[in-house]
């Protein structure tokens, strides 16, 4: 979890403010240029890591926490993906993995150059990724289709934005489960409420996803002797950017909240670091739970009793 955090909250951090001064037009043109426009590729060089699969886990500029596998070049050892929206020079806002999951081989956060398109990890002697080195990779540019955020499950509702790059004079459509293709230009912003398929399409380059809608965690507990406000501290899961939420007192020492997905849980008096006091989590047997910040899955209804740590 410890890897994963460091991964998020990098995510919080990967932007500066910068200011243009009285410029001409042509240099503050050369200021904002994106280092990676929409549309452009991404590639890995797979050759020393020799990874079964490569996926492309980012948290900015369309992803929001997403595994997106790599695409095969050919019969290379060279995988791509499509970038959906403009990077500027520096960002550092994803990093290359083994699996789907955290149980494989990773790169470090990984930064955009102007141009540069191409990481090829170093390795040690047990495949690790010790660094990674930039380069360039020339290819011919063609019609493009994506999807943002990848394959993911969702409560309520979820915003989904479909993309076309390149397409000429081919006709971009999407279409949302068996309902009639949608002709779109550029990119669409699409409003799901239900578990839904949505595939893309212009010319020959087509892309399929799938959001699939799950229930919130509803999350009740008893402070006993303590009535005051109440704040969680969520962090990790699907937790993008932690942080404070109040809860929702119903008398008595009783406060509960509803939770988005899923995260680890803290709970506090204040929403502040700096005067919060945490409380000790306790089952519904009044038994100290040994993990005082435990996992809440998205669907998921818990009670805990609460009290002050001394």
């Amino acid at each position: 979890m410890k890897k994963i955090m460091s991964i998020l909250l990098t995510a919080l951090m990967a932007f500066s403010a910068i200011t243009v001064g009285a410029v001409s037009a042509s240099a503050a043109e050369e200021d904002t240029a994106p280092a990676l426009a929409a549309g452009s590729k991404i590639f890995f060089d797979n050759t020393n890591t020799k990874w079964e699969e490569v996926y492309f886990y980012a948290w900015n500029y369309g992803y929001f926490a997403d595994s997106v596998p790599m695409e095969k070049v050919g019969d290379s050892n060279v995988y791509e993906i499509v970038v959906p929206q403009d990077v500027p020079d520096g960002a550092e806002y994803f990093l290359f993995k083994s699996k789907a999951d955290w149980s494989g081989k990773q790169t470090p956060n990984q930064t955009v150059e102007t141009g540069k398109n191409t990481y090829t990890p170093v390795v040690d002697e047990d495949g690790n990724v010790t660094s990674v080195t930039l380069s360039s990779t020339d290819y011919t540019v063609e019609t493009e289709v994506a999807i943002t955020p990848y394959s993911k499950s969702f409560t309520g509702s979820i915003n989904v934005t479909v993309y076309a790059f390149n397409t000429g004079d081919a006709t971009a459509t999407y279409q949302i489960n068996n309902n009639a293709p949608v002709a779109f230009t550029g990119s669409e912003e699409l409003l799901l409420t239900e578990t839904s398929t949505v595939t893309v399409t212009a010319g020959t380059a087509t892309t399929s996803c799938t959001f699939t809608k799950i229930s919130d965690a509803v999350i009740t507990v008893m402070a006993t002797g303590y009535t005051g406000d109440m704040y969680v501290y969520t962090y990790g899961g699907d937790r993008v950017a932690p942080g404070f939420a109040p809860m929702e007192s119903l008398g008595d020492g009783m406060y509960t909240y509803t939770l988005n997905g899923s995260a680890h849980v803290i709970f506090t008096t204040t929403n502040d670091w700096a005067t919060a006091k945490k409380f000790l989590i306790y089952d519904e047997n009044n038994v100290l739970l040994a993990d005082q910040e435990p996992l809440v899955n998205a669907g998921d209804t818990v009670t805990y009793n609460l009290s002050l740590a001394q």
